[in-house]
């Protein structure tokens, strides 16, 4: 209210109050057992702090009524500039209150240098608020714009805006609900939310829904199909490396192997010898390889998948190579070389002319 230029003392009596409810009908609410109330100045009254200015008195619950609050409404001087008002907040009396209990996540205890029962300074609509770390997990559901590193601290939304309600501060609104339908037919109740006018079938999101879709398509198609082009033109081009570095060396050891011919030595046993000696070359150059593969896939993965809003998904990504379909990779990339190895160390070749050429005759 305006101030008016004489101070007057006047009284607000709430004298009932009724709950209009969905169905229709209505509800009278009686003051309960032992309800008190408090009044206050409100922060943006006008000469709060000068001797002319508004005054919040008591505030009490008569007979037959639920509230009544007393208050002196304070005089704008007849000098002033701009506009006095005088604004009163009338409270349910209610014990001091402790600092807010609060879930934070690991990471928000490393960035914080906070552990479980420590007591943290938190700012929620431009107020400082107290909050104690009951209980410590590793992440949190939270939005789209949530810190990229994790961290997280929970609070009760009712207990937040009955400590804001206290400073003069305005609420914050609920954005989300969650909510865990009776007997568990999620379905039927995201059927019914969809179905709404004021509802984008969009808005609503069932868990079991997302489940289903991270696991059916975690890395989407786009980037599905660039890995398995990816890995079978890996298999192509190991193979064919390893094909052409046999075939080489086969070739710079052609006058060995004329020898052996000359000294009967039969083509099973030289194709053998031969598929023995790059069989190890080849079992240790693929060893080495699926190593750094499979490393490579466990710190690539987890970075290229992410959300629909472009963040780290929650659970983290557990990447599980298939034993069955990494060892068919590895025996396409084993068979080509050493098919080809047998191959060109059982052919025929011209002993004479090897020889001649590795300076023999």
């Amino acid at each position: 209210m305006s101030q008016p230029p004489v101070a007057h003392r006047q009284q607000l009596t709430l004298t009932a109050a009724r709950a209009d409810l969905p169905d229709g009908t209505h509800h009278t609410l009686r003051p309960p057992h032992g309800l008190a109330w408090t009044g206050q100045l409100g922060t943006k009254s006008t000469y709060a702090d000068q001797d002319f200015g508004p005054r919040a008195g008591a505030a009490t619950v008569p007979p037959g009524a639920l509230a009544a609050q007393t208050y002196d409404t304070g005089a704008r001087p007849t000098d002033g500039y701009g506009a006095a008002v005088t604004t009163v907040r009338t409270l349910a009396a209610h014990p001091p209150r402790g600092p807010l209990p609060a879930v934070a996540t690991d990471a928000y205890l490393r960035a914080s240098g906070s552990t479980t029962g420590a007591t943290v300074d938190v700012t929620v609509n431009e107020q400082p608020l107290r909050a104690r770390i009951v209980r410590a997990v590793r992440a949190l559901p939270g939005p789209a714009d949530r810190p990229a590193d994790g961290a997280g601290l929970l609070v009760d939304l009712g207990a937040v805006n009955e400590a804001l309600t206290d400073r003069d501060a305005a609420p914050l609104p609920a954005t989300e609900w969650w909510i865990r339908p009776a007997g568990g037919d999620a379905a039927r109740a995201a059927a019914a939310l969809r179905g709404r006018a004021d509802t984008e079938p969009g808005q609503v999101l069932v868990r079991d829904e997302t489940a289903a879709a991270l696991h059916g398509d975690p890395l989407g198609r786009g980037p599905r199909a660039a890995l398995t082009a990816a890995t079978a033109v890996a298999v192509a081009l190991a193979a064919a490396g390893f094909a052409v570095g046999c075939a080489a060396a086969l070739r710079a050891r052609a006058g060995e192997f004329a020898v052996l011919r000359a000294l009967g030595a039969s083509r099973r046993r030289r194709a053998r010898a031969v598929v023995a000696e790059q069989g190890l070359l080849i079992a240790a150059a693929t060893a080495v390889g699926a190593a750094l593969g499979a490393l490579l896939t466990h710190a690539v993965v987890p970075l290229i998948v992410l959300t629909e809003h472009a963040g780290r998904p929650v659970p983290p990504v557990l990447v599980e190579l298939p034993a069955g379909q990494v060892a068919l990779l590895i025996a396409a990339v084993v068979a080509v070389p050493l098919l080809t190895t047998a191959a060109v160390a059982a052919r025929r070749g011209d002993t004479v002319r090897d020889l001649r050429g590795r300076g023999a005759l």
